[in-house]
């Protein structure tokens, strides 16, 4: 349990730092992006953005803020949730509400038309990994 909290925290310390890199326009995904308007703009084509931006996004996540519920005055509160579908047609579609300090909500989607996704299993596992992290604080 100790070296698995020890990779946790470094693993949660350089999430913190990517999605700060994104939030200030420095992430990958925004480089990509500002190349891929500069080609448009230019008219200029790239067998490399092609590449890259055709790629399948099997996973698609954002968190959904809340703001208008206080919890602390109003416990009995709960969030309907809410979310995205899938981008790919074999992917799916996570939002994640935190609310407080013990409570986080899931809205997990996926194609019934695909026969290898399954929505309930992907919350189950979810759930399951929520449990095994909580054990590493609360052992």
């Amino acid at each position: 349990n100790e070296n698995k909290l020890k990779f946790f925290r470094l693993a949660a310390a350089r999430h913190q730092h990517l999605y700060r890199l994104a939030m200030t326009g420095a992430g990958i995904d925004r480089h990509l992006f500002c190349l891929y308007v500069v080609s448009k703009y230019l008219a200029v084509d790239s067998p490399f953005l092609k590449e890259v931006l055709s790629e399948p996004w099997r996973l698609s996540t954002s968190q959904t803020p809340q703001q208008h519920i206080d919890l602390k005055k109003n416990p009995e509160m709960l969030s309907c949730g809410g979310g995205f579908g899938p981008v790919a047609d074999d992917g799916y579609g996570v939002s994640y509400i935190i609310l407080g300090e013990n409570s986080i909500h899931f809205h997990v989607s996926s194609k019934i038309s695909c026969s290898e996704t399954d929505s309930h299993r992907f919350g189950n596992n979810i759930q399951k990994a929520m449990v095994d992290i909580m054990a590493l604080f609360n052992p």
